[in-house]
């Protein structure tokens, strides 16, 4: 028996019964990862299913069904008389041995091209975990019809549609998709086309893209109006056109052949002269332009103007647009509007690229637009948004009234709010990240550095607490300074320490500017995530010693345990080191907090 216990003493095997996931797929989970990892080894034994369930306080029968399901596909063995063992060849095949920083330099890495230096704003990957997300764009749960697109994918995905699949379009998109947006969506803009005029593309940028590697080539004369999308930009540059910003007067005639890219970040009011005299340049330079469209999410008293794509006589306009961002199911898919030609052309681009729309995508949106839900989703997210954008603007008033001036376009769900003078817009947007509000620093067309405060993924009860802790970084009193531990509110101590940290997350940046995420978990151990994408990653553990907390990683900080002394003020924490002065600021959260709703 004493051999069983010892097999997975190393291996954390914690399932929580409130988890989304069943208890079962819980265990399956944490051996399989376990197995790959090297946690467990090839030939080790596991223990009887009756042992385990008693250890871990389940029952039999889900553990029984884990492994049955682990023999299955092969991750486990089972040999007469002996038990249940690791397999030998799968595990041996999946283990990784070596540490992605001890690997040396290989004729791979020689060949790869140096890395663009990248100055755009980038969202952290756990943003939704900030106490005031303010990023335009990021949705909030609370505003995706779950229900709805339950239903349409249930339907995409019946009997019926999947014996379809093997008899698609080829290269071209889903029929019941294109007629569900040339009658639906796209008239919303103003725009009337046919079928052999749109195409399908993954998203914003992917359209984009395609867009540009046809027209732009060596010297092209490439006018972006900003703020421009950084991607955008930069492959335009490594193509060797010839980028300039558009005059947002239009004072200057465009150069001539130009594309000229719509920003995508401003639409015009009803009325506004603007969209003709764009026009007219364009036809004056023989230009062409790339309309980067979003369609408006806040219903607002001004009526949007159409598409230039509407009033384009010539063929000069390529409209691009994303399906809306706020009641879609992660990023949504665009839509390329332009002459048949063109858009035969993007085609062959697109497979040849091998970035088709997933079939099963493009029919889950048709029956999602088709059934009437993404109407009635738009109505209900913009009533929703219009709110929480009205209590973002009172509460700038509110805080910021004598330091800032704030502007916004028709239909949008963000305000650009600029920054007092003197003021670095990204600096400052990442002090804000250190205090728990995350806003996206932008540069205008006329060299106006702002922030941008989005309503997308914040609800309306955050929204006058989040631009409250911003005017306090603003106004100067949350500025970066030394600062003791005896200037400070009294740090926690026994048991405030143990139930404030156990189970919570930490949200900071590290000193090279990338987000960072650490989950203290309520059974001593440590989990860190670091870098945009969550590619910096390792384990610790944690404890606390004389009213200290003390944690050591693996491989971070050099592997070395290191205590301190923790002042939590509201959801800021402060990390005081043995010489009592401040080493560190972060954010604690916990998970599964419950959020106000609007």
């Amino acid at each position: 028996m004493k051999s069983e216990t010892r097999s997975l003493d190393l291996l954390n095997l914690a399932l929580d019964p409130a988890a989304p996931l069943s208890l079962q797929l819980q265990l399956r989970q944490k051996l399989v990862d376990a197995i790959h990892c090297g946690v467990l080894r090839p030939d080790q034994r596991l223990p009887s299913s009756r042992h385990l369930a008693a250890r871990i306080g389940v029952s039999r029968n889900t553990v029984s069904l884990t492994y049955d399901a682990l023999l299955a596909e092969g991750h486990l063995v089972s040999r007469p008389r002996s038990g249940i063992f690791i397999a030998p060849d799968v595990a041996a095949g999946r283990i990784g041995t070596r540490q992605r920083g001890g690997e040396p330099a290989s004729a791979l890495a020689a060949r790869l091209p140096a890395v663009a230096e990248d100055a755009g704003f980038r969202c952290p990957q756990h943003w939704h975990r900030y106490p005031f997300p303010f990023i335009d764009g990021r949705v909030d749960a609370e505003l995706t019809p779950v229900v709805e697109w339950r239903e349409a994918l249930r339907l995409a995905g019946s009997r019926h549609e999947l014996q379809q699949w093997n008899q698609d379009a080829g290269d071209g998109d889903d029929p019941a998709l294109t007629e569900e947006i040339r009658g639906k969506v796209l008239p919303m803009r103003g725009i009337q086309a046919g079928a052999d005029e749109l195409l399908m593309a993954l998203s914003c940028r992917h359209a984009l893209q395609l867009a540009g590697e046809l027209l732009v080539r060596r010297g092209t004369p490439v006018v972006l109006e900003q703020p421009a999308d950084p991607e955008f930009e930069r492959r335009m540059r490594e193509r060797h056109a010839d980028i300039s910003t558009l005059d947002p007067a239009l004072r200057q005639p465009l150069p001539p052949g130009a594309v000229v890219v719509g920003s995508g970040r401003r639409a015009f009011a009803a009325g506004s002269p603007r969209p003709r005299q764009l026009l007219d340049a364009l036809a004056a330079a023989d230009a062409v332009l790339i309309e980067h469209d979003v369609p408006p999410d806040v219903p607002s008293g001004e009526r949007v103007a159409p598409a230039l794509r509407a009033f384009d006589q010539d063929g000069r306009v390529i409209h691009i647009a994303s399906l809306s961002p706020v009641v879609a199911c992660g990023e949504p898919p665009a839509v390329l509007v332009a002459a048949n030609a063109f858009i035969e052309r993007a085609r062959q681009l697109r497979r040849n690229r091998g970035t088709t729309l997933p079939w099963l995508v493009q029919r889950s949106w048709a029956y999602f637009i088709g059934m009437g839900h993404y109407s009635a989703a738009l109505v209900r997210a913009g009533r929703r948004l219009a709110e929480r954008r009205t209590a973002l603007r009172d509460a700038l008033n509110h805080y910021l009234h004598e330091f800032v001036a704030i502007d916004t376009t028709p239909g949008a769900s963000a305000y650009d709010v600029s920054v007092p003078a003197g003021t670095d817009a990204r600096e400052l947007a990442r002090h804000a990240a250190g205090i728990g509000v995350l806003v996206e620093p932008l540069q205008l067309g006329d060299g106006r550095q702002v922030l941008r405060m989005g309503v997308t993924g914040i609800a309306a009860a955050q929204i006058r607490e989040g631009v409250r802790t911003l005017s306090r970084l603003v106004r100067g009193d949350l500025a970066p300074a030394t600062r003791r531990i005896e200037d400070d509110l009294p740090p926690l101590r026994g048991k405030a320490l143990r139930r404030a940290m156990s189970g919570a997350h930490w949200l900071y940046n590290t000193v090279y500017g990338e987000p960072c995420t650490l989950e203290i978990r309520a059974d001593g151990t440590l989990a860190g995530t670091a870098g945009y994408a969550g590619e910096d990653c390792d384990n610790g553990h944690w404890w606390i010693e004389d009213d200290r907390w003390y944690r050591q990683w693996r491989q971070w900080a050099y592997g070395e345990a290191a205590g301190y002394a923790l002042v939590l003020d509201g959801d800021q924490l402060r990390l005081y080191g043995e010489d009592g002065r401040l080493a560190d600021t972060a954010v604690l959260t916990r998970p599964g907090r419950p959020r106000s709703r609007d």
